[in-house]
């Protein structure tokens, strides 16, 4: 397959990115790691908005999320925890993303996730074998990818990352073809986590003054 070479210069480096005509590329989303990253940022995530930029204009296969549910019998609390949870795992399957999911681990501590990370380098790999696509887009700052991002590109395929800076690795950077720092871009797929708050507070209290004129109009002074 043709590649054509971009050369990007930055400061003394000269740097060439590849591109395949009719590239096609896979989103691979670590659910938890964009949970920490957003959580300790005050963010909310438009999924939709984050596949489109991270495609750009290339032929999208599929974009994965991966995620660790709790199982088993739990405290009412969990219980409707999972609840939203899968409210939000639904609207990403109605966007097109696919979910994958497994189960959390229970320990003195809590639950926490185990076996997301092979799953999603299981994926990746067999899908490269497979040649599903010419590049692996993968958003996570975890650094337990960099070997399976190296044998992904001795299959002659392309990893770009992306990631938040408070979750990301800088070896999982330098071994990608590409990085994208999420927190640049953040303003075009994040809105603030208390935004929706006081959307909700001002609803209220156009509503209580709606109401105030109405029984004005009225004659109604109670």
């Amino acid at each position: 397959m043709v590649m054509l070479g971009i050369f990007k210069r930055k400061k003394k480096d000269v740097k060439v990115v590849y591109r395949y005509p009719n590239e096609r590329v896979v989103i691979f989303i670590d659910g938890g790691n964009m949970f920490h990253a957003t959580n300790a940022l005050k963010l909310k995530i438009n999924y939709k908005k984050l596949v489109e930029i991270l495609r750009k204009d290339r032929w999208l296969l599929r974009a994965y999320f991966y995620t660790g549910i709790p199982s088993g019998d739990l405290p009412k609390e969990l219980r409707e925890q999972l609840r939203r949870q899968q409210g939000f795992l639904n609207e990403l399957q109605n966007l097109g993303i696919k979910v994958k999911t497994m189960p959390l681990k229970k320990t003195p501590e809590g639950y926490i996730e185990k076996g997301i990370d092979i799953l999603i380098a299981t994926d990746m790999i067999s899908l490269a074998f497979k040649n599903a696509y010419d590049t692996a887009i993968l958003v996570s700052g975890d650094s337990d990818f960099v070997p399976v991002v190296e044998k992904i590109q001795e299959l002659g395929k392309r990893v770009e990352n992306a990631a938040f800076k408070k979750t990301s690795s800088y070896e999982l950077r330098r071994v990608c073809d590409e990085f994208l720092l999420l927190d640049n871009i953040k303003h075009r797929f994040t809105t603030p986590l208390n935004q929706e708050k006081v959307q909700k507070k001002e609803e209220t209290f156009w509503e209580k003054l709606t109401a105030f004129f109405k029984k004005i109009m009225k004659g109604d002074k109670k």
